[in-house]
C-alpha cells in the first residue's frame, strides 16, 4: 500500500510531496500535462486551442461561470505557478485574527516556503514608471513585490501569462516538485482522480483515470487533497464524503477586480508586458470596525492581448469612461489613442494607463453550486462588496489627482460577471466542525465526531477568508505546516518500511 497519495501538484500539493518524499512512498497525481518552456501558447488563437474541455481534457486553462462570477483556473503540472506572474506576498498580520492558527505560529513556515520559492524583486522595476506614479497618488503606501522569476533570463516579454517560454519563471516544477522527485516521489500526469473510498483497514482506495484510459484503483494510507479550491470541492462532493455543514460555504474571490486609469498625463508601462512588480496596500475599515486590506497592483496586459486591450480601452473610455480630473488636467491627445490602433508602444495611450489590478479582503459571501460540468461559485452581488466599492472610490480619487479616464470594472455592466483567479474557502480551517470543514492541520472533520482517518486537505479551499494579497505563499506555508504534522503521524503509525512505488488494486 502506498504511504501518501497527493492529488494535485500546485502550491499545496507540491510542498506536501517535497517534505513527505524523504520519509514515505509518495505518489502525486496531476490531471494536467507537463508544459515545458517553448510549449506554452503564443497568441490569442493558441490560447483558445488550449482551453480545457471534455474533448480537450489536458487543456491548460478553463473557466467556471456562476451567478455573478467567473473563475479561471489552470490545469498543469505546478498548478497556477505555470501560468501566473509569480507574485509572492505575505498577508498583513490582522488577516489571521480569528484563524485557528496565529500569524506567529505560521511565521516559520512562511520562512521555510520562501527558502524554496526564492522570490526576488525586479531589478528593472524602477525604470517602469509605476513606482513613481503610486508614490504620487498613495504616498507612503507602496509595497514593492517579489516574483519567483530568474531575472537574468527574463526579457520582460510580458508572457508570464499564459506561461513563460523562455524558462525564466521558477514555477513549482523547478522548486518543490523538483525536490519531491529527487527524493523519490512518483508523478502521474494527465491523470484525473474520479473518487475515493475509505477502507475498513484504514486508508483509502482512490480511483484514477488516465486521459483516454480506463479506471485504475490505488490504495493509500494517507490521501492529501490539493487539487485547488474548485478541484477539491468537486472531489469531496463526487466522493460523497461525510463533512460538516460549512462545506461549500463562505467562499471568497480574494477581492479580485480589474479596472483602468486610462490615458493619463504620466508615462507608465502598461504596454510593456513586464511582470507585475509593485503595489500599494490601503487599509479599509468596514462597517463592523474591522480593518481590511486592499492591495492595488500595477497590473500588466499580457503581450498576446495588448492590441486588443488598447482598442477595447479606447472604446470603453469613450462610452463608460469617467473623467473626474478633466477640469484640472489638459485634455488627453487623441493621437495617442489613434496610435494604439496602429502599434502598441511607448507613444500610445496604453503606455500612459494604469491597470488597476486588485486583491482585497472581501466578505466571503460566495456559495458553491454543483453542476454537471463541475462546481461553480455563486455570488450575484460580489461587485458591490464594500471593499470593492471603496476600491472604486480610490480610483476616482487617483483620476482627480493625477488625470486620466476611469474605465471601471466591466462586471458592473448588464450581463457581465466579476472574474477571479483566486477562489478561496469552501473547506475552511476552523477549531470545530461548527465553523469549518478541516482543523488547523488540514484533517477533515467527521460529522460523527473526530476526523476522517488518513485524509487531509492542503490547498486554497482551507483558507478561512480572503487574504488581500495573492495567495500562493500563504497556501505553501499552510502546506508546510500540514506536512510537518503528517511526518509526525507517519513516524508514529504502525506501517511497513517505505515501498518503491504505488500499488494498483481493484475496488473491493
Amino acid at each position: 500500500m502506498l504511504d501518501v497519495l497527493v492529488i494535485g501538484s500546485g502550491y499545496g500539493g507540491a510542498a506536501i510531496a517535497a517534505r513527505l518524499a524523504p520519509h514515505a512512498s509518495v505518489l502525486v497525481v496531476e490531471r494536467g500535462r507537463w508544459w515545458r518552456p517553448g510549449q506554452f501558447p503564443h497568441g490569442v488563437a493558441a490560447m483558445c486551442r488550449t482551453y480545457r474541455t471534455r474533448r480537450n481534457p489536458t487543456g491548460l486553462w478553463g473557466v467556471r461561470l456562476g451567478r455573478g462570477t467567473g473563475v479561471g483556473y489552470a490545469s498543469a503540472v505546478g498548478g497556477s505557478s505555470a501560468v501566473n506572474y509569480g507574485i509572492t506576498s505575505r498577508p498583513d498580520d490582522h488577516v489571521f485574527a480569528g484563524w485557528p492558527v496565529s500569524a506567529a505560529a505560521l511565521a516559520p513556515y512562511f520562512a521555510r516556503a520562501r527558502e524554496v520559492l526564492r522570490p526576488t524583486p525586479s531589478p528593472r522595476a524602477v525604470a517602469l514608471g509605476d513606482r513613481a506614479f503610486l508614490d504620487r497618488v498613495e504616498p507612503g503606501r507602496r509595497v514593492d513585490l517579489e516574483n519567483t522569476i530568474d531575472w537574468d533570463r527574463c526579457d520582460d516579454c510580458g508572457r508570464c501569462v499564459p506561461g513563460c517560454n523562455r524558462g525564466a519563471k521558477r514555477a513549482l516544477d523547478q522548486t518543490y516538485l523538483a525536490l519531491a522527485l529527487a527524493a523519490g516521489a512518483e508523478l502521474r500526469v494527465e491523470t484525473e482522480v474520479r473518487g475515493l473510498v475509505p477502507l475498513r483497514d484504514g486508508g483509502h482506495a482512490v480511483e484514477l483515470r488516465a486521459a483516454g484510459g480506463g479506471p485504475e484503483w490505488v490504495r493509500a494510507r494517507q490521501v492529501v487533497l490539493a487539487a485547488g479550491t474548485l478541484g477539491t470541492l468537486d472531489l469531496v462532493h463526487r466522493s460523497h464524503l461525510a463533512v460538516g455543514p460549512g462545506f461549500g460555504q463562505r467562499l471568497s474571490l480574494n477581492g479580485d477586480g480589474l479596472a483602468f486609469l486610462y490615458d493619463t498625463p504620466h508615462a507608465l508601462s502598461s504596454h510593456a508586458g513586464a511582470p507585475i512588480s509593485t503595489s500599494v496596500r490601503i487599509p479599509f475599515t468596514d462597517e463592523d470596525g474591522r480593518v481590511r486590506t486592499l492591495m492595488v497592483m500595477s497590473g500588466r496586459v499580457p503581450a498576446a492581448a495588448s492590441r486588443f486591450a488598447a482598442a477595447a480601452l479606447a472604446a470603453l473610455a469613450g462610452t463608460i469612461g469617467d473623467d473626474p480630473g478633466r477640469s484640472a488636467h489638459a485634455p488627453h491627445p487623441l493621437r495617442r489613442r489613434l496610435r494604439d490602433l496602429a502599434i502598441v508602444d511607448s507613444g500610445g495611450a496604453l503606455s500612459r494607463s494604469f491597470m488597476y489590478k486588485l486583491d482585497a479582503q472581501d466578505r466571503g459571501r460566495g456559495t458553491a453550486r454543483f453542476t454537471g460540468a463541475g462546481v461553480v461559485i455563486d455570488w450575484p452581488d460580489y461587485a458591490d462588496d464594500p471593499i470593492l466599492r471603496f476600491a472604486g472610490e480610490r480610483l476616482r480619487a487617483w483620476a482627480a489627482a493625477a488625470g486620466g479616464t476611469v474605465v471601471p470594472d466591466v462586471a458592473r455592466l448588464p450581463g457581465m460577471r466579476s472574474f477571479s483567479v483566486h477562489p478561496l474557502g469552501g473547506c475552511r480551517m476552523a477549531c470545530s466542525i461548527d465553523d469549518g470543514v478541516v482543523d488547523d492541520v488540514g484533517r477533515v472533520f467527521h460529522p460523527g465526531g473526530g476526523v476522517h482517518a488518513g485524509l487531509r486537505i492542503a490547498d486554497g479551499s482551507i483558507v478561512p477568508e480572503a487574504l488581500g494579497v495573492p495567495p500562493s505563499w500563504t497556501i505553501t506555508a499552510l502546506a508546510e505546516r500540514i506536512a510537518d504534522d503528517l511526518i509526525r503521524e507517519l513516524a508514529t503509525s504502525d506501517r511497513p518500511q517505505r515501498s518503491a512505488s504505488a500499488t494498483s488494486t481493484s475496488r473491493t
